[in-house]
């Protein structure tokens, strides 16, 4: 097995493994790999003949079980009496026994246990039988061959196969893949593939003093595969490129239509008519009846002869070696997203065990800093490192345990940070500062009025205050960080601008001088609109607003005009609906009267009643006229004072501030 030389492991669950070797003449080079790792294994090996061979082919186990591949194979191997039991088993094999000086060819017929009684007990001799030269039976004592060789290639191959396959399954879940390498003389070969492998882990050291600061940065790499990594060259890449799982591994096959076999029934012979006239005494008539050129005759004769031709050298033609791989020598330390840490020197992981690799140590200019946020501690600020990454290299995130000359003052979480990059890092509670927060809130008068397209639109200001007390007890002065939790739809007013602004807070940065007292308050306000229909309004809300000052006279007098037509519109509207119940009333006594005319015969008092209901009935038709006269007339009135309306909102446009 080829030994592994370079290992990259990636933060997406992937290793790139490399491995590299010198080989003589024809080689097969065995790997093995686990069931889960063949789809990887198959997607991604690339194998390289650096001196001039060729890799002609790479065979590997397939998914079958131990008894789907030795179902087929003529021989078993026994656990015990491996021998008498093998030998049992190639019945009619050729095979060639050493006895003594002597070497004899046969096919074997069997074996035979004879017991011989000896003096002080029974023992059993036991002897294989051969037909030698076709003629003559011939038992050997087993215990004097030297030697048993196979003759029969088949059943060499079986037994060569059997063995490979029963120690491969002694492998624990291994499949065994194989590539064959085909040149002359010793030659180097580089093969390498990408398998799952465990995520690589990052942590950090803070050495903080009063001079100078440095940083430490160390790799966490877990080796959980079955072989060592001697002096590998190892690559840590982050990042998130595309990978994903692919079933090449399980075979596939493709389901084809079935034709069905169409029985025909035999003809019988035919009975041919006699011949009346013979057309071949005239020569040449049978070419002159399809009227065919000589010339194209031979045409197609040549068309014919060159296709045969063209598929004979098809058929016989075979596909030439590819050409060797040439490899190409690159070294990418950043490719688009991705970043990689080249660990310089040679590293040793050994099977089924993890190691720290340091990937970073380098001097940095830090700053102390506390920290304050309300929703992470009430009271107290946090101590931090305002830590900027001045090194080359795209930090990845993780753990990071802070010293401070020497002594362990406590952890925190170093997220991504690229090259130039500032982040605040906290990594204790900073109990010799105390803050309390006194929270305010104000609701303004309005501030605005404003009328357009028919609508009353008051606007004031809501304002919220929240007054943060600092006491610093401690004999330094505080670079303090505020950071306060913000409304999108609150904006920032009578406050001094943040330094920053993070997904949900603004950050703001002051000094807090030793043992002192600090107020700082932050002010933030939202404007709300109060709206008024002006075709909904009344003389109260009118009166209303004069007195607040909302409007002036002259806007009064127009928007009385406003509420005046609106007025006389709802009494339209009320006269209206009026009339439509007398209508209905008229409907109601119409119904009753025809009903009773039905009901009445042609005495004399039910004929004068009759008449007396006709008249009714007249009487009803010319109110029932008049109604709906009265409703038209009204419905015109309501139309033209609803213009007149509408004329008067569009024309009024008012806009006063306080």
């Amino acid at each position: 097995m080829l030994p592994i030389k370079k290992v990259i492991l990636f933060k997406h669950g992937v290793g790139y493994f490399e491995r590299e070797g010198v080989v003589h003449g024809d080689a097969a080079i065995d790997l093995y790999f686990r069931t889960t790792e063949m789809n990887d294994v198959l997607k991604s090996l690339t194998v390289l003949d650096l001196t001039g061979g060729l890799i002609a082919s790479i065979s590997y186990e397939s998914t079958l079980s131990l008894e789907e591949q030795l179902k087929d194979l003529a021989i078993r191997l026994p656990n015990k009496n491996t021998l008498t039991e093998l030998l049992s088993q190639i019945q009619g094999a050729q095979i060639a026994v050493d006895i003594g000086q002597k070497t004899v060819q046969g096919i074997v017929i069997g074996i035979e246990t004879i017991q011989r009684q000896t003096q002080e007990t029974v023992v059993e001799q036991i002897y294989i039988s051969l037909l030698v030269e076709g003629a003559t039976l011939q038992s050997f004592d087993l215990l004097e061959a030297k030697q048993i060789k196979l003759l029969d290639e088949d059943l060499k191959k079986d037994l060569q196969h059997l063995l490979n396959v029963l120690m491969t399954t002694k492998k624990k879940d291994l499949k065994k893949l194989t590539v064959f390498s085909k040149g002359e003389g010793e030659r180097t070969i580089n093969l390498s593939y990408i398998v799952a492998a465990p995520l690589w882990k990052t942590s950090y050291r803070l050495l903080l003093n009063d001079k100078s600061s440095l940083i430490q940065g160390w790799a966490l790499v877990d080796n959980t595969q079955d072989e060592d990594w001697e002096n590998v060259a190892l690559s840590l890449v982050a990042g998130l490129p595309v990978s994903f799982s692919h079933d090449l591994y399980s075979p596939r096959y493709q389901p084809r239509p079935v034709v069905k076999v169409k029985n025909e029934l035999a003809y019988a012979p035919p009975k041919l008519e006699k011949a009346v006239y013979d057309f071949t005494a005239k020569e040449g008539l049978l070419l002159e009846a399809f009227d065919l050129p000589l010339e194209e005759e031979e045409i197609i004769g040549s068309i014919t002869n060159d296709s045969l031709i063209s598929i004979s050298n098809l058929a016989s033609s075979k596909l030439s070696a590819a050409e060797r791989s040439i490899p190409i020598q690159t070294r990418t330390v950043e490719v688009s997203d991705l970043f990689h840490y080249e660990i310089e020197n040679p590293v040793t992981v050994l099977r089924q065990q993890s190691a720290l690799v340091p990937i970073l140590q380098a001097p940095f200019n830090s700053k102390r800093v506390v920290i304050y946020n309300a929703e992470v501690r009430a009271n107290n600020p946090l101590s931090a490192i305002l830590f900027k990454n001045t090194t080359s290299l795209t930090l990845e995130s993780g753990p990071m345990t802070v010293f401070d000359n020497g002594i362990y003052v406590g952890e925190a979480m170093l997220n991504l940070l690229k090259p130039n990059e500032e982040q605040l890092i906290p990594f204790s509670v900073e109990l010799g500062c105390l803050v309390s927060i006194d929270p305010q809130s104000d609701k303004q008068n309005v501030h605005q009025v404003r009328i357009m397209h028919g609508i009353l639109y008051l606007y004031h200001y809501e304002l919220e205050y929240k007054t943060y007390l600092i006491n610093n007890n401690t004999e330094r002065p505080l670079d303090f960080y505020l950071e306060h939790r913000f409304n999108q739809q609150w904006e920032l007013i009578d406050t001094p601008e943040p330094v920053e602004r993070t997904e949900h807070f603004y950050r703001f940065r002051f000094d807090v001088p030793s043992n002192k007292t600090k107020l700082f308050t932050v002010t933030e306000c939202i404007e709300h609109q109060t709206t008024y229909a002006l075709a909904n309004t009344s003389r109260e809300n009118l009166q209303l607003w004069l007195e607040k000052k909302y409007i002036d006279k002259k806007t009064l007098r127009a928007l009385e005009g406003i509420v005046q037509l609106t007025e006389q519109i709802t009494q339209i509207r009320q006269e209206i609906k009026v009339k439509e119940s007398h209508i209905q009333a008229v409907f109601k006594n119409q119904e009753r009267l025809r009903h009773n005319l039905q009901a009445l015969g042609n005495t004399e008092d039910e004929r004068s009643l009759r008449e007396r209901y006709i008249s009714q009935l007249n009487q009803e038709e010319d109110n029932l006229a008049q109604y709906q006269a009265d409703i038209e007339t009204l419905i015109t009135q309501k139309g033209l004072a609803e213009n007149n309306l509408n004329l008067q909102i569009k024309g009024i446009d008012y806009k006063a501030k306080f």
